[in-house]
């Protein structure tokens, strides 16, 4: 094994030592954080340059505040759909963002990854993940994304056979949604909170 290879190695298991010390302590988006430096997950340099435009790539998700949004904003349906799958937003140490200045687009996809969920209308069962990971691919973020699509395709009818056309079918349109749609990785979700879900869904070409 060169040099290059050993120090990679090295790197990758303090993550995962970091990793175990913050689950520990319960911080679990630090623990997604470190899994997602530990996998190599880098955007593309388009996508990098993209999101280094936003005012910030790893926002706080407050839920109590988006529970008072009228009925219908993009902010009360997000909040809806985290209480009915009993989820927590996850939430990243400031010092763990700062340590991992190129997993911009791991670190923000871990915090933003149930927003996708309420964007598209997908549940969270193996079928609305598929479409999540599809649309995601057809997006063109990352080399890792599209890893993570591909062994989706392969697997998930392993695991539910039985919905083998339903998979298909919600695959083929979430390409197809990815390849027509703005760049949602990349816009300022944290700010439409407040806006009609079905404005924000036109303004990224989802509707």
């Amino acid at each position: 094994m060169d040099s290059s290879h050993q120090l990679v190695s090295r790197q990758r298991f303090s993550l995962f030592s970091l990793a175990v010390q913050a689950y520990r302590q319960g911080k679990l988006g630090d623990v997604a954080a470190y899994k997602s430096a530990i996998l190599g997950t880098k955007a593309y340099p388009d996508i990098a340059e993209t999101l280094s435009r936003l005012k910030t790539c790893c926002p706080t998700i407050d839920l109590t505040a988006l529970r008072t949004l009228p009925e219908g904003t993009f902010g009360q349906i997000y909040a809806q759909h985290m209480d009915e799958c009993h989820l927590t937003p996850l939430e990243i140490s400031a010092d763990v963002i700062a340590s991992l200045p190129d997993q911009s687009l791991g670190l923000r996809y871990t915090l933003l990854h149930d927003v996708f969920h309420v964007l598209l209308g997908y549940d969270t069962s193996l079928i609305g993940e598929m479409g999540v990971w599809a649309f995601v691919d057809a997006q063109h973020y990352s080399p890792s994304y599209k890893t993570a699509a591909w062994l989706a395709h392969y697997l998930y009818p392993l695991v539910i056979p039985h919905r083998y056309r339903q998979l298909r079918a919600i695959e083929q349109h979430s390409r197809k949604l990815g390849q027509q749609a703005a760049c949602i990785i990349a816009q300022p979700l944290e700010d439409y909170w407040s806006e009609p879900l079905s404005t924000v869904r036109s303004r990224l070409g989802l509707a």
